[in-house]
């Protein structure tokens, strides 16, 4: 028998991804052991190494199976213990209990927001008129970074502020509001950490947002108008209300899990990707499949049209799923 080395790579990581959660329920492993996993990481690292070191050897293939059971013990220690426990693992479970000096400021008319938090809870919610508002607590009480001008705000983790980016110690906790009188552009970024996002009432030209080993709720369902839609989850679990507006957008998930919760009497039309350990629950909801698209019937004369492109890589997209997307 003959085995080919392009596929021993995939072979390692599927047997290990569908193997940590046998193990799990048949008792072989427990929640401790399996959030260890996550810690494995560096072999990554020490696999691209070994690949590098034996190039050009017979045994090149060894890097690249160190990577992939790496990659596969943490993907499976994922599906073992919910996408939403991971931030714990690579960032400290305490929150910081030094609250620091909250900061307000206005818009003069359309404008942007970035928010990067690095190891943390992020909140951030929409209140009437152009005033927008940031406050919260962390480990030594001095806060985020700010930046702001009349038509611009930027808050970012603080550099060597004590956020334990994989590690362990006190989590950043942000509550930010953002207003309803302005037009903006919005950029989320959380590393290692949580984001509960409520922008009902805003109005929005693009959302972008990218969430890094944990998890993260966006509920879009009262906005006023979206232009766009980008989001990117890698390692963790998303789940967004679709707006009652037309909207389109791409959404990727990177060893995560998405849900969607679409209004009702909208117009769907949901492109997936092909990888092979990528799946989609889009069936049970109407849509009819054409190649690797769903779409709702009578989706050209709906009032509202929803365009999205969804993109599974060892990851999931669920629809209007019973449990909702909170």
């Amino acid at each position: 028998m003959r085995i080919r080395r392009g596929f021993l790579g995939w072979g390692v990581f599927l047997i290990l991804v569908g193997a940590i959660p046998l193990l799990v329920r048949s008792g072989y492993l427990d929640a401790d052991q399996v959030d260890r996993l996550w810690t494995l990481w560096p072999l990554i690292l020490v696999g691209i190494g070994v690949g590098l070191i034996l190039r050009h050897s017979r045994f090149d293939f060894v890097g690249g199976l160190i990577v992939a059971a790496t990659v596969g013990l943490m993907v499976g220690g994922l599906l073992s213990a919910g996408f939403g426990q991971i931030s714990n693992g690579v960032c400290g479970s305490q929150t910081g209990s030094a609250a620091f000096p909250a900061r307000d400021g206005t818009f003069a008319g359309p404008g942007s927001v970035e928010l990067q938090l690095d190891c943390g809870q992020l909140t951030v919610g929409v209140a009437s008129g152009t005033g927008w508002h940031v406050a919260g607590s962390d480990d030594d009480g001095n806060g985020p970074a700010i930046d702001s001008t009349d038509t611009s705000l930027t808050v970012r983790s603080r550099s060597g502020n004590g956020a334990p980016f994989f590690g362990f110690g006190a989590r950043d906790s942000w509550q930010v509001t953002v207003p309803d009188a302005s037009r903006l552009d919005v950029d989320l970024e959380v590393n290692a950490g949580g984001a509960t996002v409520d922008l009902g009432g805003a109005s929005l030209g693009t959302l972008d947002l990218r969430q890094n080993a944990g998890s993260a709720t966006v509920d879009l369902g009262t906005v006023t108008v979206i232009d766009g839609l980008d989001a990117r989850l890698n390692a963790g679990s998303l789940g967004v209300t679709l707006p009652n507006v037309s909207l389109t957008g791409t959404i990727v998930a990177n060893a995560g899990s998405v849900r969607l919760c679409a209004p009702p009497g909208a117009g769907l039309k949901l492109q997936t990707g092909e990888d092979i350990v990528g799946s989609y629950d889009y069936h049970g909801h109407g849509l009819v499949k054409d190649g690797s698209t769903w779409t709702t019937p009578g989706f050209d004369t709906a009032a509202v049209k929803i365009e999205l492109q969804t993109s599974a890589n060892a990851g999931s997209f669920t629809l209007d799923p019973e449990d909702g997307c909170d």
